[in-house]
């Protein structure tokens, strides 16, 4: 797993571009990495440093949207 960035601004930028990217509330990336809303804003505001386990289920998630989108033919864009 990919180890998590001591910069908290790093880490904030990570979840934000995700959310965006994904369109997803900050509840909606919460219910998804197990943790609520509420710790989603805390961690995009950089007040707090996010668990291992948050952070890797984070980097999971972020990988799967990282793939480009597959078109109705099966073939990648």
């Amino acid at each position: 797993m990919e180890f998590r960035p001591k910069d908290r601004f790093v880490v904030a930028e990570r979840f934000i571009g995700l959310r965006t990217k994904a369109h997803f509330t900050q509840a909606r990336l919460g219910q998804l990495l197990g943790v609520c809303r509420q710790t989603v804003s805390e961690i995009e505001s950089q007040r707090v440093r996010l668990h291992r386990s948050t952070w890797d289920r984070f980097v999971e998630f972020e990988s799967k949207h990282k793939q480009p989108p597959i078109d109705l033919q099966g073939h990648w864009s």
